[in-house]
């Protein structure tokens, strides 16, 4: 994936989670899903859980921790997840 896809790809991530109003976070089966709104059709879910972890470390993400089954991760943007998306939309 080329340096310009995998930044839309982010941002795609970031803007997905923000539409996400509830406490209980998307995993990565969701999120690539509803990335297709946003054109990325062919991304894998390395790709896809790659990116979620590189916007984690950012602390744009973070992890929603379940009791059951926690091998199924899943993921709802921070505060500044939000701000920056919030940036990027007033620009």
């Amino acid at each position: 994936m080329s340096p310009e896809k995998r930044e839309l790809l982010r941002l795609a991530l970031l803007r997905v989670l923000d539409a996400n109003h509830t406490r209980y976070g998307l995993g990565l089966t969701a999120l690539g899903h509803l990335g297709l709104s946003f054109g990325f059709l062919c991304a894998t879910t390395a790709e896809l859980e790659r990116e979620v972890h590189y916007l984690e470390d950012k602390g744009y993400v973070t992890a929603v921790f379940k009791v059951i089954s926690p091998e199924n991760r899943v993921w709802r943007i921070t505060a500044a997840g939000r701000e920056y998306v919030a940036q990027l939309t007033n620009e």
